[in-house]
């Protein structure tokens, strides 16, 4: 936060004030002079001058006070941005890993857990057939023949039919259909979007993980500016004929590090 004494729009306020005062005296007196005015005396005029050209040394000082108060703020306001970006980085590539390995371990379980009930389904599917049970064909409640099961018919989007008890259907479920609608439903909120030609890779957390990462090191011992100011590291060096080419300037490692 600045104060009246670092504050380069009052700085420089003050230093044109107190300009315009001392301008303003000159004039003053200059004018009452050329007016007759015997009374000012030569002493009076010159030691306005004088203070007017001591002002003007005032107020340039004052710029560049101005100046260094606001590089001051400036490079104050790049470190705390530094922290904010340091605290931002730490940890979130193993967090975002994390969350999103519980995503796809949630999609699996729900996936194995569907399999292991489909499993049971077609298994007591098979068993009523073994036993002769017909189809239910009404969506009555099922009759008490039979010990109250029936086979189910038709069924429904995303499932295969099973059996019937009571008002109640126990049908196989389709987890691709559920799993694609879950992924549909983020696409409509707006937060997937599908991508065509994409791959898991070979390590998805790690590269997740990975974005926490520092750059490595690098080894390079030549150095180079291109015509835009892009910097140019190699672990061989050019030879005159392409950095005439390529119009390039040849720069030290401290120079390539401080831009």
């Amino acid at each position: 936060m600045s104060t009246p004494a670092t504050d380069p729009d009052r700085i420089i306020a003050d230093a044109e004030q107190e300009a315009k005062e001392a301008e303003n005296l000159v004039h003053t007196l200059e004018e009452k002079v050329r007016s007759g005015d015997d009374s000012v005396t030569f002493e009076e005029v010159e030691k306005a001058r004088g203070l007017l050209s001591f002002v003007r040394l005032r107020k340039e000082a004052a710029k560049r006070k101005a100046a260094a108060a606001t590089e001051a703020a400036r490079l104050a306001a790049c470190e705390a941005l530094n922290a904010e970006i340091t605290a931002l980085v730490k940890g979130d590539g193993q967090r975002f890993s994390d969350q999103l390995k519980s995503a796809v371990e949630a999609f699996r379980a729900f996936r194995d857990s569907v399999d292991e009930r489909n499993e049971k389904v077609r298994e007591l599917r098979k068993r009523a057939e073994d036993l002769g049970i017909p189809e239910h064909k009404h969506t009555g409640p099922v009759p008490a023949t039979h010990g109250g099961v029936r086979l189910a018919t038709g069924g429904g989007p995303g499932v295969l039919a099973g059996v019937v008890v009571g008002r109640s259907r126990v049908d196989t479920v389709d987890a691709d259909a559920f799993l694609n609608r879950a992924l549909d439903l983020l696409v409509r909120e707006g937060k997937l979007k599908l991508m065509d030609f994409i791959g898991a890779g070979e390590d998805l957390f790690g590269d997740l993980a990975a974005i926490d990462a520092e750059a490595p090191e690098s080894a390079a011992k030549h150095f180079y500016r291109g015509p835009d100011g892009g910097v140019f590291r190699k672990d061989e060096p050019f030879t005159a004929e392409e950095i005439q080419r390529a119009n390039l300037t040849v720069i030290t490692k401290a120079e390539a590090d401080a831009e």
